[in-house]
């Protein structure tokens, strides 16, 4: 390849050198959350039914016997009728996981990432730091923190020292002809802006939604998974994001001291419980939530605990019109 060409590629990917401008920024981590659904499946609900009804037909050879073209065959309420039954659990569970969905995501901190990347069957792509100038990255920091800094003046003073002083420490460590990027990597802080991209189905995001859109994870961590639903809800379905909900709604009671939780309510019990539902267990070493929906509900849609939709066998009427319109494509 030619210089400029190669000069070309690196433009895009942002990764010449020396294009960075060093910035002392930080912001309420909460204010700056991006969530961009980029794919999905081009029907979920063909998807859903087409597997869950795959286990029944006759034995004869031909598209439309044994287990074939299905679809084909249900009315569109009828094939509202399966995919209900998947969504509550009554089908086998892969039929949930036909739907596949590609998000972008940025404007959150490392240590938001580092938690989503526990995620079992999250296809990622992550940013990284080895290949990557970050001199313009800002830190993005708790609500609460960002909230404190604004009432001491002293600690805000110290707090805007550290910044500077690290951003100064990383330009040091990649300019002096010996550094470079990687080297500089081991002094960038948890509260530097990240972005990936990852691809999930349907069944795994519930999962993963049932427990990171209560109130009991980091906040920028909860906003986000509240963001991919909404996100589902907006481009999507809202029948299938009416059923990306926090776990605690469906079990109708805190499970963060008691419940699925089990034991390990006892291993750190580091923050009280939102107040969302009714406690079984009240030790904590703070005695505040970790997050809070009041505060969230700021930056992106909360549910109330009994505002989620049930639907019924005989309640196609009551769907949105997206959801109508999937079902009745033929």
């Amino acid at each position: 390849m030619k210089e400029r060409e190669i000069d070309n590629l690196r433009e895009a990917l942002q990764t010449l050198p020396n294009r960075s401008k060093k910035t002392y920024e930080y912001r309420n981590a909460l204010e700056t959350c991006v969530a961009n659904l980029v794919d999905s499946s081009k029907n979920p609900m063909k998807d859903i039914v087409t597997l869950a009804c795959s286990t029944w037909g006759s034995g004869d050879i031909g598209l439309g016997n044994g287990s074939t073209d299905k679809w084909n065959k249900l009315t569109p309420e009828n094939r509202y009728r399966v995919t209900l039954s998947a969504l509550l659990g009554n089908t086998l569970p892969t039929a949930l996981e036909a739907p596949s969905f590609t998000f972008e995501v940025n404007g959150v901190p490392r240590s938001t990432f580092d938690q989503f990347a526990r995620c079992r069957f999250f296809s990622i792509g992550s940013i990284g730091t080895r290949d990557n100038d970050k001199l313009d990255s800002p830190f993005l920091i708790y609500d609460r923190l960002y909230k404190l800094l604004q009432e001491d003046k002293e600690l805000k003073k110290d707090f805007e020292d550290w910044v500077s002083g690290t951003k100064d420490l990383y330009e040091k460590i990649i300019s002096n002809g010996k550094g470079d990027y990687q080297l500089g990597r081991d002094v960038l802080p948890m509260s530097m802006n990240h972005s990936w991209t990852f691809k999930t189905d349907y069944l795994t995001l519930k999962g993963q939604c049932a427990r990171r859109m209560m109130a009991c994870e980091q906040d920028s961590h909860v906003l986000l998974f509240w963001k991919l639903r909404e996100e589902i809800k907006n481009k999507v379905s809202p029948l299938l994001a009416n059923y990306l909900r926090p776990a605690c709604d469906s079990a109708k009671k805190c499970i963060y001291h008691g419940g699925a939780e089990g034991l390990t309510k006892y291993f750190s019990s580091l923050f009280a419980g939102c107040g969302r539902w009714e406690e079984e267990h009240s030790y904590s070493e703070f005695n505040h939530s970790c997050s809070d929906y009041e505060t969230l509900s700021k930056h992106v849609e909360i549910i109330p605990k009994d505002g989620w939709i049930k639907f019924g066998e005989d309640d196609y009427s009551k769907l949105d019109s997206k959801d109508k319109k999937l079902f009745e494509d033929n």
